[in-house]
């Protein structure tokens, strides 16, 4: 842990500490997984406030970490910034709600506040090789559960008891959830980017968009796949094809130094040459980890430099209305030179599903 509160001082930047309310924030610095505590990070120490229903988990769940037991949080944190002489500390501007900060510029009369809610989201930006294991199982762990789902067909079922069957296999394997709420759509639905799973009996010959991800140990798997249950028409194999191909460019393209935006534009400009860039309207894809939705962002508005230790998904995707849709979706690992995959389902074909 102590690299990653070395991390979180890096942001410092003029400030005393940086207080963390965020939930998977303060996992990251200090181990604790329970759903209510504050973290001080300041130049000399690292301080977790949690109340009596978590003393003991704390003790025994952080290292690197002083646990602090109080009865009322923002009091007992307001002590110790007295008592500790910090006079300016960064908060979490993008997660904290605009009461509480008016709450604790009023009850922290000392020290002032200074939002870091843009900069903080890059804190956990560079996955260890801890993190990465942790995120290979929960891949393992999700695509298992979509193997046993699938053998027992798909015609005939409902989208929302599939998702349910899901969740079911992954918990069954391990997670402890899922990372979102899972995607079945089926048909002319398969053409909502979103659409969560709905009463909709899946039929004979049709499209099928299964957006998945399980929670193992905190960390969230990603993924998506397309399948059809049976025997696909020219133009969806067409389109399929694009969305792989457009996929499989951008994913040859990982490496260190590249910005995330010309990532996105090898895919979209595949799919323009196609003219299929019109019916994909959202980002190529976004970070993965503690979130399943964190930095970096890969869109056509983002232009950060991918380095090493970077977890990316790839995700193009066409959503004809009325007609059809695809998704194919893999999470990635930036290595020193390259990329490695963290998920592991074939899609170089469309997967039929009687």
């Amino acid at each position: 842990m102590r690299t990653r509160i070395e991390r979180a001082r890096s942001f410092f930047k003029g400030l005393d500490a940086i207080l963390f309310t965020d939930r998977n924030n303060i996992r990251y610095l200090s181990g604790f997984s329970g759903s209510e505590a504050a973290l001080v990070v300041t130049g000399a120490d690292c301080v977790i406030f949690v109340d009596s229903r978590y003393t003991l988990q704390a003790g025994q769940q952080t290292a690197d970490t002083r646990v602090v037991e109080v009865s009322d949080r923002w009091d007992a944190v307001g002590e110790f910034l007295a008592e500790a002489g910090i006079r300016m500390m960064g908060v979490e501007s993008n997660i904290m709600d605009l009461d509480t900060y008016l709450k604790l510029k009023e009850k922290f009369k000392t020290t002032e506040l200074t939002p870091l809610g843009e900069q903080l989201k890059s804190l956990r930006i560079i996955k260890d090789g801890s993190e990465t294991e942790i995120l290979k199982t929960a891949a393992r762990i999700s695509e298992e559960a979509l193997e046993a789902v699938l053998s027992k067909g798909l015609v005939g079922r409902r989208e929302d008891e599939v998702a349910f069957d899901l969740e079911c296999e992954m918990r069954r394997r391990g997670a402890s959830g899922v990372s979102f709420e899972l995607i079945v759509a089926s048909g002319q639905r398969s053409a909502m980017p979103h659409g969560i799973a709905s009463e909709r009996v899946i039929r004979a010959d049709e499209p099928v968009v299964i957006d998945f991800g399980c929670i193992y140990e905190g960390y969230c798997s990603d993924q998506t796949v397309t399948l059809f249950t049976g025997t696909p028409d020219a133009d969806f194999a067409e389109a399929y094809r694009r969305v792989f191909d457009a996929q499989q460019l951008a994913i040859a393209a990982l490496k260190p130094g590249v910005r995330t935006d010309e990532i996105d534009r090898i895919a979209r400009g595949h799919l323009e040459d196609h003219g299929l860039a019109r019916y994909f309207g959202h980002g190529l894809g976004h970070g993965v980890g503690l979130d399943v939705h964190e930095m970096p962002n890969v869109s056509p508005r983002t232009r950060l430099e991918l380095e090493a230790g970077m977890v990316v998904t790839i995700e193009p995707g066409v959503y004809l209305t009325d007609r059809f849709g695809i998704r194919l979706e893999d999470t990635l690992l930036i290595t020193d030179n390259s990329c490695q995959r963290i998920t592991n389902i074939d899609k170089d074909s469309v997967p039929i599903i009687n």
